[in-house]
């Protein structure tokens, strides 16, 4: 068994981050449309690894299912469908109201993801350990990508969609855990229901799963608030010169 930053993740993570920065490097290059179609095949491909590599995994006591607990429910498994509203849909209005949303999502939940990475991509077969950090590092660079792109500018109206889109996914998944739960299965999409990880400083459930989501939540409004700290600021700034 390889342990949270035991050797082989130390080995992972270094890698991932070298593959982050050289991706986001490349992709600079690249126009918006291919940089978005390029995530939105790469995101079919690990999800049809992923659902061939569980299904077959749990054949004896599922058979042909899909465990609930590996469905596309996750914040960074979401982003499939979002990217493929991104790639096909025709509304200007929505696709920036998304990727608002994506920017933060994508990078610091794809950092997240590799930094405490699941027991199974840790110590699972090697296609599914390429599946994880791979697609988690796909979707790093792609919110990289955005955030230096000249041709996405963020703005305050960005940051203040992404609050509005964060609130909607989290009673997203407060529903769907719990119409998925059967009291046996351990659902906990987007970790609302406990942490990603036992023992983990600050975000644990030693005080309760009140004062853990609380916490949890202040994270994840933390990292958005950085994601557009430069809009804040601006738009700090315009109101005063006004004044």
């Amino acid at each position: 068994m390889h342990p949270l930053f035991g050797t082989k993740h130390i080995i992972l993570i270094i890698c991932s981050f070298i593959l982050i920065i050289v991706g986001a490097i490349f992709v600079r290059k690249l126009s918006f449309k291919t940089v978005c179609k390029s995530l939105f095949y790469a995101g079919i491909v690990s999800e049809i690894i992923k659902i061939f590599y569980y299904i077959i995994q749990n054949e004896e006591t599922h058979g042909g299912v899909l465990p609930k607990t590996d469905l596309p429910f996750h914040l960074c498994s979401i982003q499939i469908i979002f990217i493929a509203i991104v790639c096909f849909a025709n509304s200007e209005k929505l696709k920036r109201f998304i990727l608002s949303f994506m920017i933060p999502s994508c990078l610091f939940g794809g950092i997240a993801a590799i930094l405490i990475a699941t027991g199974t991509a840790r110590n699972g077969y090697w296609i599914i350990t390429a599946q994880y950090f791979l697609y988690h590092i796909a979707i790093s660079v792609f919110a990289l990508y955005l955030l230096t792109s000249k041709e996405f500018k963020l703005d305050i109206k960005d940051y203040t969609n992404c609050l509005k889109f964060l609130l909607v996914i989290m009673f997203f998944a407060f529903y769907i855990n719990s119409m998925l739960y059967d009291g046996e299965s351990n659902i906990n999409f987007m970790y609302v229901v406990s942490p990603p990880q036992e023992g983990l400083p600050f975000l644990n459930e030693e005080k309760g799963w009140f004062v853990y989501i609380m916490r949890y939540a202040f994270l994840v409004i933390l990292c958005v608030t950085l994601t557009y700290i430069k809009p804040i600021i601006d738009f700090v700034k315009s109101k005063i010169k006004k004044q």
